[in-house]
């Protein structure tokens, strides 16, 4: 098989996803997508492609394998399904969708396609958390006891305003957990292994919006672990964001800086043998391989709903006065 081809819809997130695939061994850019037909034309001359307004050009163009979606949240299950059922593989920007339900009706898509469907948590590639999944699949920090994410961040009423689709339930899904944090509760769900129970709490303290500008939550994993979630957008700058996982015999400290390894005493050298849970460095790489050798997805769809599932579940707690809800 020669290079995989790829359609890029949606050009305000896109650009970047794009640029990558260009840069990607075994990826071409075919086309690029969106309803602006300004910004499709200059993002076609810019990267040397095929430019569209309309998604049924790129459903139709035998040219295209794979194509990547990275529209508001609320728009991914339309477009994967469409995808999907016109015989391509499907790439979704995070988060997957706004509810699980909605999640259900892609994954159904999926099967009834067999094509393939994958959650763009870039995230899981970085050199850090790839090695921490290792780790603790291989038992590296011992039983798993407990797992934090947090992201502090600043987000003006101009962001929210701009596009009007921001913080709000039905497009963005909620508003810091879900748009911003959302790559962190992937995170701590993939580390730390399914959930239990959910307890949450969100408030809206310094924005005009319909969710929330600040949202906590408390996990109960069924291993007996827990975890807890900080999401906002009211820091003074976006200066902030990390994840710690510890077990009975080691932790892993990632802030953004140089990540750090600490390990029970006597069990210092472990930090010199941890690997990389897979060979990829983003989804396009891990795309082409699926495709083309039939290497398993790093993040399918099923694992794209695991944390909407969490996100729901924080939100759902939320509403009726903090109370868990069960999961599984």
């Amino acid at each position: 098989m020669g290079e995989i081809g790829f359609s890029v819809v949606g050009l305000g997130m896109g650009a970047s996803r794009a640029r990558l695939i260009t840069e990607t061994e075994g990826a071409r850019l075919v086309s690029v997508v969106d309803l602006r037909e300004d910004l499709a034309e200059k993002m076609g001359r810019e990267f040397g492609c095929r430019w569209q307004t309309d998604l049924d050009d790129a459903l139709n163009d035998d040219e295209v394998d794979v194509m990547f979606i990275l529209t508001p949240s609320g728009t991914h299950c339309d477009l994967v399904v469409r995808v999907l059922d016109a015989g391509k593989h499907a790439i979704s920007t995070k988060p997957m969708e706004v509810t699980v339900d909605r999640c259900d009706l892609m994954l159904e898509a999926q099967q009834r396609s067999g094509k393939l469907l994958c959650i763009d948590f870039e995230r899981r590639f970085e050199d850090v958390h790839s090695k921490a999944k290792w780790a603790i699949e291989n038992g590296r920090l011992g039983r798993l006891m407990m797992g934090e994410a947090r992201l502090k961040w600043f987000r003006d009423q101009e962001y929210y305003d701009a596009g009007g689709w921001r913080g709000t339930w039905k497009m963005d899904g909620g508003g810091a957990l879900a748009n911003q944090t959302i790559h962190e509760i992937d995170l701590l769900r993939w580390l730390m292994g399914p959930p239990r129970t959910v307890t949450g709490r969100i408030a809206a303290l310094n924005h005009k919006i319909e969710t929330e500008d600040l949202g906590v939550a408390i996990i109960e994993f069924e291993s007996g672990a827990v975890g807890t979630i900080l999401g906002t957008t009211t820091f003074p700058v976006s200066d902030y964001q990390g994840l710690e996982v510890h077990g009975t015999e080691g932790a892993m400290i990632s802030t953004g800086e140089e990540p750090r390894w600490i390990f029970s005493p006597g069990l210092e050298d472990r930090a010199e043998s941890i690997e990389r849970f897979a060979p990829y460095e983003n989804t396009i790489q891990n795309m082409v391989a699926a495709v083309r050798d039939g290497a398993p997805l790093i993040c399918d769809g099923h694992e794209g709903r695991a944390s909407v599932q969490i996100l729901n579940a924080v939100y759902e707690s939320a509403r009726d006065g903090s109370k868990p809800v069960k999961l599984g």
